[in-house]
């Protein structure tokens, strides 16, 4: 059996990280275009590049901070602990390590991982920090000699073509593809859930309505929750549709499974 959740912003807030889309969310009061897009970084007006990377740096260092003091939460441990049942993969758009600080296996940082740096020069290759002195400043250099630059993708960056095929490999092979914490409104990310077979079981936790993106016509159910409560209704779903499943049984509320209750 083999699951695939694809993650966003929300699924790391309760561990205290902040949202960017929505009510309360960061991008209500920051322009991303002057903070986060390679456009800023890399700009033609050569004059006032330092100020523009600093405005970015700005930005960035206190993310990266907060990433370091705060913890995954209740929700990136279920799905962690699912890997003693099932076969799982995580695709996330969040730049925080917490899945894997969690002790998911296999993680797909389609967006980057913003506990990296990486070059000015070649924005695709990583390499780590320093985790007692994390931030970047202006004239920090990488091994190529190129401005450090943190290891994340811009707006209007391309995402890791290998990172973009080993994700649709794994929805193409979902049995279950479960969305937490993603508006799914952030493209390329979202057209993954185009490659959704019919034969797969569709879940999306989230507190609001929310639809799936045009490229998907697939039916879902929908947890209202938030991420750790919707996570611990996600299993007890799930037992009920796999009764095969030992791992499951213990989930299940009542002893039985989808088809005794028929």
């Amino acid at each position: 059996m083999k699951i695939v959740f694809f993650t966003g912003a929300d699924m790391s807030e309760e561990s205290g990280l902040p949202i960017f889309r929505g009510d309360g969310g960061v991008w209500n009061d920051i322009d991303y275009d002057k903070v986060a897009t390679r456009k800023s970084w890399n700009g033609r007006r050569r004059g006032d590049v330092v100020d523009r990377r600093q405005a970015m740096l700005d930005f960035f260092n206190p993310l990266r901070r907060m990433i370091l003091r705060h913890d995954p939460n209740v929700g990136h441990y279920i799905i962690a602990d699912l890997e003693n049942g099932c076969e799982v993969t995580v695709i996330t758009q969040n730049g925080d390590d917490y899945h894997t600080r969690a002790g998911s296996s296999s993680v797909i940082y389609l967006h980057g991982e913003a506990l990296k740096n990486a070059s000015s020069a070649n924005p695709y290759l990583s390499f780590p920090i320093d985790r007692d002195n994390p931030d970047i400043h202006i004239g920090d250099k990488a091994p190529d000699g190129s401005q450090i630059r943190p290891f994340v993708i811009y707006f209007d960056e391309d995402i890791d073509k290998k990172l973009w095929h080993q994700a649709a490999a794994a929805v193409k092979e979902a049995d279950w593809l479960v969305v937490v914490g993603s508006s799914m409104k952030v493209y390329p990310a979202a057209s993954l859930l185009g490659y959704v077979r019919d034969d797969c079981h569709v879940v999306v936790i989230d507190p609001d309505d929310i639809g799936l993106p045009e490229e998907c016509y697939h039916g879902f159910i929908h947890i209202p929750e938030k991420a750790s409560v919707g996570l611990w209704r996600l299993r007890e779903l799930m037992a009920m549709y796999e009764p095969n499943n030992k791992y499951f049984k213990q989930f299940l509320s009542n002893g039985k499974s989808e088809q005794d209750n028929k």
